[in-house]
């Protein structure tokens, strides 16, 4: 063999084995062929609905997520309105090449601000929908997460990372200057389902592990169950470990279900699009041009023969007669499986690793479980909050292990206190909790999620999902 040749060929080889190891060490490679291999049908539907709503936490999710909804919607002359919450203006790379500044300013975030808007009016333009049916908020990004669980009363807006302010500066917003809250912002959500009247709401999954993503999919469900709306929730998923698979261009493959999620209380339901729905929904993509930029083939990776929706069912908490042993392995009365991996590394904390929710209603008092990858730490902290719906009234309560303390705190004005019925069952690897729920014969509904903390940051979470007794 010559000698030149041979030299390539091994350098080729090589660089192939060093990328296999360096992909192998950030990617779940067993989730990654599951996903690939996945056969499983999903339930077709062709009808988008009748007043369509759709609430996105950035531009660009709206062509990811429902190009081709939009299409059929314009197409049957259905009513729809698309709501974005936030600009997208906090995204540092993306920030980094359109302004080609190595450390953005906050000038330099609201310029992109401006362009992501521009860009999901184009995209829009392209799909059909006028201008007139496209609603920005103007909160910022990366900022709804906190606002979920520690900025939510109207005296206390938060400053965005991006911008460095604590108010809209787009004059376009549903209502310019609005501070950043959560309270603000799940009021101009339920005044727009109140004025609209939708009888199907689009919006992310809880399980989309994008901090902005989960935190508006909580935003939305709130304000649904506040509202007690009767519509039909469709639940899209844009970020998710290992999926979609392969991040490219293969309009003629479908989208299917991660496989990791088939414990996650989600059913899912497939809308399929014709060639030409494909066609327009990646044209209406190429619009992002900030993005296309930073990440062409993940977003490309969406145009496929249809679009990928999940529902979530009330899960009941079972009221039993007979207390279970909270020191069975097995978790008695486990409710949500989660996959192991964390938001982002399972190899970061597994302590930290949240992997089950258990819950169940004895002699007047409610029992949370919640089981991780490895025992319990005193360096982690494990939250738990929840949203109580009452037939006249919504309260909170808030609680986190600390140190193997079990603190509640009074994080907005409708804050519950003095819950905390004991002190914490802590074995191994479950943490049991023991809480009084007041005035549970009016009790609607208990919304509620739990997350991990590892150094200040979030490695994982089990998504918020809604329970009854």
């Amino acid at each position: 063999m010559n000698k030149k040749l041979f030299k390539w060929k091994y350098i080729f080889i090589t660089f192939g084995l060093i990328s296999v190891i360096i992909i192998a060490s950030i990617m779940n490679l067993k989730t990654t062929f599951a996903n690939l291999t996945e056969k499983k049908p999903v339930p077709n539907n062709d009808d988008p609905g009748q007043r369509i709503l759709v609430v996105v936490p950035h531009p660009d999710d709206e062509s990811l997520g429902m190009a081709g909804v939009i299409q059929k919607a314009i197409e049957l002359k259905r009513p729809i309105k698309v709501v974005i919450v936030t600009d997208g203006e906090s995204y540092k790379k993306a920030a980094q090449v359109f302004t080609g500044h190595i450390n953005p300013t906050p000038a330099d975030f609201y310029k992109l601000g401006l362009q992501r808007h521009s860009e999901s009016l184009a995209a829009m333009s392209v799909l059909g929908l006028p201008k007139n049916d496209v609603i920005f908020l103007g909160f910022a990004d990366g900022s709804t997460r906190f606002l979920w669980s520690d900025f939510w009363d109207n005296g206390k807006p938060r400053i965005s990372g991006g911008t460095n302010v604590a108010y809209s500066p787009y004059k376009d917003a549903y209502k310019p200057g609005v501070a950043y809250t959560g309270e603000n912002l799940e009021n101009e959500l339920q005044d727009i389902m109140k004025s609209f009247k939708p009888t199907d709401i689009y919006y992310p999954l809880a399980d989309d592990v994008h901090p902005d993503h989960w935190a508006v999919s909580n935003f939305t469900r709130y304000a649904i169950t506040a509202l007690n709306l009767n519509v039909k929730e469709h639940m899209f998923l844009v970020h998710h470990p290992q999926w979609p698979v392969p991040w490219l261009l293969m309009p003629n493959d479908s989208l299917l279900p991660p496989t990791d999620m088939k414990d996650s209380n989600t059913v899912w339901q497939s809308i399929p699009l014709s060639k030409q729905e494909e066609a327009k929904k990646e044209e209406a993509i190429k619009q992002y041009t900030s993005q296309i930029k930073v990440m062409e083939p993940f977003l490309l990776a969406f145009v496929r023969k249809n679009e990928l929706f999940g529902t979530k069912p009330v899960i009941t908490i079972p009221e039993v007669e007979t207390k279970p042993n909270l020191y069975d392995k097995n978790m008695p009365f486990s409710l949500l499986s989660i996959p192991a991996g964390g938001i982002l590394d399972q190899e970061i904390y597994k302590s930290a690793d949240l992997t089950k929710l258990a819950s169940f209603y004895y002699d007047n008092h409610l029992y949370i479980g919640v089981q991780t990858l490895s025992p319990i730490s005193k360096n982690v902290r494990y939250n738990i909050e929840m949203r109580l719906f009452y037939n006249n009234s919504i309260k909170r309560i808030d609680l986190g292990l600390v140190n193997d303390k079990l603190y509640q705190y009074k994080k907005a004005n409708n804050s519950l206190l003095k819950s905390i019925a004991s002190r914490p069952i802590i074995d191994k690897n479950i943490l049991w909790i023991k809480l009084n729920i007041p005035q549970k014969q009016d009790l609607r509904y208990i919304f509620m999620g739990s997350d991990s903390i590892y150094k200040g940051r979030l490695i994982d979470k089990i998504p918020w999902n809604l329970y009854k007794f």
